[in-house]
Protein backbone atom coordinates (compact mmCIF):
# COMPACT_ATOMS: atom_id res chain seq x y z
CA UNK A 1 0.00 0.00 0.00
CA UNK A 2 1.72 3.37 -0.95
CA UNK A 3 1.81 5.92 1.71
CA UNK A 4 1.60 9.22 -0.42
CA UNK A 5 2.81 11.65 2.67
CA UNK A 6 5.12 9.45 3.60
CA UNK A 7 6.44 9.52 -0.15
CA UNK A 8 6.55 12.91 -0.37
CA UNK A 9 8.59 13.02 2.63
CA UNK A 10 11.11 11.26 1.60
CA UNK A 11 11.30 13.13 -1.92
CA UNK A 12 11.45 16.45 -0.21
CA UNK A 13 14.52 14.84 2.23
CA UNK A 14 16.33 13.78 -0.77
CA UNK A 15 16.38 16.62 -2.40
CA UNK A 16 17.12 18.49 0.59
CA UNK A 17 20.41 16.42 1.27
CA UNK A 18 21.28 16.46 -2.31
CA UNK A 19 21.66 20.19 -2.61
CA UNK A 20 23.69 20.25 0.75
CA UNK A 21 26.10 17.60 -0.75
CA UNK A 22 26.67 19.65 -3.61
CA UNK A 23 27.52 22.71 -1.75
CA UNK A 24 30.10 20.24 -0.12
CA UNK A 25 31.62 19.30 -3.30
CA UNK A 26 30.32 15.68 -3.61
CA UNK A 27 28.69 14.53 -7.20
CA UNK A 28 25.07 13.04 -6.29
CA UNK A 29 23.44 10.64 -8.75
CA UNK A 30 19.85 9.15 -8.33
CA UNK A 31 19.79 5.24 -9.32
CA UNK A 32 16.78 4.36 -11.41
CA UNK A 33 16.75 1.35 -9.78
CA UNK A 34 14.76 0.92 -6.05
CA UNK A 35 17.12 -2.04 -4.65
CA UNK A 36 19.26 1.33 -4.34
CA UNK A 37 18.80 4.22 -2.34
CA UNK A 38 16.88 7.78 -4.08
CA UNK A 39 20.28 9.20 -4.13
CA UNK A 40 24.05 8.46 -3.78
CA UNK A 41 27.04 10.54 -3.64
CA UNK A 42 30.47 10.57 -4.38
CA UNK A 43 33.62 12.61 -3.17
CA UNK A 44 37.23 11.12 -3.71
CA UNK A 45 37.10 8.11 -1.69
CA UNK A 46 34.12 8.13 0.31
CA UNK A 47 31.02 6.80 -0.89
CA UNK A 48 27.74 7.91 0.66
CA UNK A 49 24.31 6.51 0.50
CA UNK A 50 21.31 8.51 1.00
CA UNK A 51 18.61 7.53 3.08
CA UNK A 52 15.99 10.00 3.87
CA UNK A 53 13.37 8.55 6.92
CA UNK A 54 9.89 9.69 6.96
CA UNK A 55 8.38 9.34 10.96
CA UNK A 56 7.19 5.82 10.06
CA UNK A 57 10.23 4.54 8.93
CA UNK A 58 12.33 4.64 12.15
CA UNK A 59 12.16 1.44 13.48
CA UNK A 60 15.26 -1.51 14.52
CA UNK A 61 14.14 -3.37 10.74
CA UNK A 62 14.40 -0.63 8.53
CA UNK A 63 17.16 1.29 10.26
CA UNK A 64 19.21 -2.28 10.20
CA UNK A 65 18.15 -2.67 6.75
CA UNK A 66 19.07 0.60 5.21
CA UNK A 67 22.25 0.56 7.12
CA UNK A 68 23.48 -2.84 6.39
CA UNK A 69 22.68 -2.07 2.80
CA UNK A 70 25.09 1.04 2.41
CA UNK A 71 28.12 -1.54 4.23
CA UNK A 72 27.78 -3.91 2.10
CA UNK A 73 28.47 -1.74 -0.69
CA UNK A 74 31.20 0.06 1.08
CA UNK A 75 29.41 3.42 1.78
CA UNK A 76 28.20 5.68 5.01
CA UNK A 77 24.67 6.16 5.57
CA UNK A 78 23.73 9.37 5.76
CA UNK A 79 20.55 9.25 7.17
CA UNK A 80 18.28 12.46 6.55
CA UNK A 81 15.37 13.63 9.04
CA UNK A 82 12.79 16.31 9.12
CA UNK A 83 12.02 16.33 12.69
CA UNK A 84 14.17 17.05 16.24
CA UNK A 85 12.14 14.40 17.19
CA UNK A 86 12.56 11.92 14.31
CA UNK A 87 16.20 12.67 15.07
CA UNK A 88 15.78 11.75 18.77
CA UNK A 89 14.75 8.25 17.60
CA UNK A 90 17.39 7.15 15.37
CA UNK A 91 19.65 8.31 17.26
CA UNK A 92 18.64 5.90 20.44
CA UNK A 93 18.36 3.01 17.78
CA UNK A 94 21.66 4.05 16.48
CA UNK A 95 23.91 4.70 20.12
CA UNK A 96 26.22 2.08 21.35
CA UNK A 97 24.82 -0.61 22.16
CA UNK A 98 23.62 -0.18 18.31
CA UNK A 99 20.31 -1.64 17.44
CA UNK A 100 19.85 -3.73 21.06
CA UNK A 101 17.03 -3.00 23.00
CA UNK A 102 20.32 -3.42 25.94
CA UNK A 103 23.57 -5.02 26.51
CA UNK A 104 24.55 -5.88 30.58
CA UNK A 105 27.45 -7.55 31.05
CA UNK A 106 28.34 -8.76 27.40
CA UNK A 107 24.92 -10.09 27.00
CA UNK A 108 22.42 -8.74 25.00
CA UNK A 109 18.07 -8.04 24.65
CA UNK A 110 17.17 -7.83 20.77
CA UNK A 111 14.50 -6.13 18.89
CA UNK A 112 12.42 -8.30 16.72
CA UNK A 113 12.73 -8.70 13.26
CA UNK A 114 10.08 -9.28 10.61
CA UNK A 115 11.29 -12.68 9.58
CA UNK A 116 10.36 -15.80 11.02
CA UNK A 117 12.35 -18.72 12.34
CA UNK A 118 12.44 -22.04 10.37
CA UNK A 119 12.59 -25.20 11.92
CA UNK A 120 14.60 -28.17 11.08
CA UNK A 121 11.32 -30.35 10.29
CA UNK A 122 10.20 -28.09 8.09
CA UNK A 123 7.91 -24.91 8.73
CA UNK A 124 8.09 -22.22 11.74
CA UNK A 125 8.52 -22.10 15.33
CA UNK A 126 5.36 -20.88 17.10
CA UNK A 127 3.62 -20.35 20.50
CA UNK A 128 0.10 -20.39 21.81
CA UNK A 129 -0.95 -17.82 23.78
CA UNK A 130 -4.77 -18.00 25.06
CA UNK A 131 -6.62 -14.98 24.47
CA UNK A 132 -4.06 -12.87 23.47
CA UNK A 133 -3.38 -11.93 19.28
CA UNK A 134 -0.31 -9.68 20.11
CA UNK A 135 1.57 -11.33 22.69
CA UNK A 136 4.93 -9.76 24.39
CA UNK A 137 8.01 -11.79 22.73
CA UNK A 138 11.32 -11.24 24.13
CA UNK A 139 14.46 -12.71 22.89
CA UNK A 140 17.60 -12.17 25.16
CA UNK A 141 20.92 -13.45 25.91
CA UNK A 142 21.39 -14.93 29.48
CA UNK A 143 24.26 -17.27 31.38
CA UNK A 144 21.81 -20.01 32.40
CA UNK A 145 20.82 -23.20 31.94
CA UNK A 146 23.93 -24.68 32.02
CA UNK A 147 24.50 -27.83 30.59
CA UNK A 148 22.98 -29.40 27.26
CA UNK A 149 20.67 -27.14 25.67
CA UNK A 150 19.20 -27.00 21.86
CA UNK A 151 21.28 -25.98 18.86
CA UNK A 152 22.22 -26.57 15.52
CA UNK A 153 25.62 -28.01 14.03
CA UNK A 154 28.90 -26.46 14.27
CA UNK A 155 27.78 -24.79 17.88
CA UNK A 156 29.23 -26.25 21.21
CA UNK A 157 27.25 -25.36 23.77
CA UNK A 158 29.44 -27.22 26.60
CA UNK A 159 32.60 -25.04 27.24
CA UNK A 160 32.64 -22.80 29.94
CA UNK A 161 34.76 -19.78 30.75
CA UNK A 162 37.33 -19.11 34.29
CA UNK A 163 34.24 -17.69 35.88
CA UNK A 164 32.29 -20.67 34.93
CA UNK A 165 29.67 -18.74 32.37
CA UNK A 166 29.23 -20.33 29.13
CA UNK A 167 31.36 -19.35 26.65
CA UNK A 168 28.36 -19.59 24.23
CA UNK A 169 25.48 -17.93 26.05
CA UNK A 170 22.12 -18.83 26.48
CA UNK A 171 19.65 -17.28 24.36
CA UNK A 172 15.69 -17.54 25.82
CA UNK A 173 12.83 -16.58 24.29
CA UNK A 174 10.24 -15.40 26.21
CA UNK A 175 6.52 -15.01 26.21
CA UNK A 176 4.31 -12.62 28.43
CA UNK A 177 7.70 -13.01 30.38
CA UNK A 178 7.53 -16.99 30.55
CA UNK A 179 10.39 -18.79 28.75
CA UNK A 180 9.36 -21.11 26.17
CA UNK A 181 12.29 -21.72 24.12
CA UNK A 182 15.99 -22.24 24.85
CA UNK A 183 18.99 -22.05 22.23
CA UNK A 184 22.67 -22.27 22.76
CA UNK A 185 23.68 -18.43 21.21
CA UNK A 186 22.22 -16.48 18.45
CA UNK A 187 24.22 -19.06 15.63
CA UNK A 188 21.85 -21.41 16.69
CA UNK A 189 19.09 -19.76 14.81
CA UNK A 190 19.48 -20.78 11.86
CA UNK A 191 17.49 -23.97 11.10
CA UNK A 192 17.39 -24.98 14.87
CA UNK A 193 15.34 -28.30 16.22
CA UNK A 194 11.59 -28.04 16.02
CA UNK A 195 12.24 -30.10 19.87
CA UNK A 196 13.52 -26.16 21.27
CA UNK A 197 9.75 -25.09 20.35
CA UNK A 198 6.46 -25.29 21.62
CA UNK A 199 5.05 -25.99 18.63
CA UNK A 200 5.78 -25.78 14.64
CA UNK A 201 3.83 -24.95 11.89
CA UNK A 202 3.72 -25.46 8.16
CA UNK A 203 1.60 -25.48 5.15
CA UNK A 204 0.58 -28.60 3.62
CA UNK A 205 1.56 -29.23 -0.20
CA UNK A 206 -1.46 -31.33 -1.24
CA UNK A 207 -4.30 -29.68 0.86
CA UNK A 208 -2.81 -26.46 1.26
CA UNK A 209 -3.94 -26.72 5.20
CA UNK A 210 -2.07 -25.43 7.68
CA UNK A 211 -0.95 -27.64 10.54
CA UNK A 212 0.53 -27.39 13.98
CA UNK A 213 2.85 -29.35 15.19
CA UNK A 214 4.21 -30.15 18.76
CA UNK A 215 7.54 -29.34 19.00
CA UNK A 216 8.23 -32.45 21.53
CA UNK A 217 7.07 -34.93 19.27
CA UNK A 218 5.91 -33.81 16.06
CA UNK A 219 2.34 -35.03 16.80
CA UNK A 220 0.09 -32.75 14.98
CA UNK A 221 -2.04 -30.24 17.70
CA UNK A 222 -4.32 -28.28 15.76
CA UNK A 223 -5.38 -27.83 11.84
CA UNK A 224 -6.69 -25.12 10.03
CA UNK A 225 -8.08 -23.46 6.14
CA UNK A 226 -5.42 -20.78 6.66
CA UNK A 227 -2.86 -18.23 8.06
CA UNK A 228 -5.81 -15.99 9.59
CA UNK A 229 -7.47 -19.02 11.37
CA UNK A 230 -4.18 -20.50 13.08
CA UNK A 231 -4.07 -16.93 14.35
CA UNK A 232 -7.38 -16.45 16.01
CA UNK A 233 -6.73 -19.90 17.32
CA UNK A 234 -4.07 -18.29 19.62
CA UNK A 235 -1.05 -19.61 17.45
CA UNK A 236 1.33 -17.03 17.09
CA UNK A 237 5.01 -17.05 14.83
CA UNK A 238 7.71 -16.82 17.03
CA UNK A 239 9.44 -13.42 15.24
CA UNK A 240 13.61 -13.91 14.34
CA UNK A 241 15.39 -12.04 16.15
CA UNK A 242 17.22 -8.90 15.08
CA UNK A 243 20.96 -10.21 15.29
CA UNK A 244 23.20 -6.80 14.75
CA UNK A 245 26.07 -8.83 13.93
CA UNK A 246 23.94 -10.96 11.36
CA UNK A 247 22.82 -7.62 9.42
CA UNK A 248 25.69 -5.70 9.59
CA UNK A 249 28.73 -8.13 9.67
CA UNK A 250 31.50 -8.44 12.71
CA UNK A 251 34.52 -6.92 11.41
CA UNK A 252 32.97 -3.10 11.12
CA UNK A 253 32.75 -0.51 13.65
CA UNK A 254 29.68 0.78 12.57
CA UNK A 255 29.60 3.98 14.64
CA UNK A 256 31.69 5.08 11.61
CA UNK A 257 29.47 3.80 8.98
CA UNK A 258 26.96 6.59 9.42
CA UNK A 259 25.76 9.86 10.35
CA UNK A 260 22.25 11.71 10.58
CA UNK A 261 21.39 15.58 9.00
CA UNK A 262 18.35 17.27 9.88
CA UNK A 263 18.16 19.82 6.29
CA UNK A 264 16.60 22.86 5.59
CA UNK A 265 13.71 21.27 3.75
CA UNK A 266 12.14 23.32 0.99
CA UNK A 267 8.26 23.57 0.97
Amino acid sequence: MTDPLGDAARRRLTDAAARELVDDGYEVTLPPSSAEPPAVAKRGGEHVSVEPLAAEDVDPTTIASRLGHAMERGRRALFVVETPAVERRLRDLLAAPTLLVAERDGRRTFHAGPDRIPIDRGGYACVHVDGMSDPRIRWRETDTPLGPVPTTSGVDPAGVDDAGRPVVPRLICEVNDEVVAVLAGVESLRVPPATAFPYGYARNATDKRFRVRRGEDGAVADDFSGFTAMREAGYVPIPMPLVPEHVLGEAVDVEDRWTIIRPDVAD
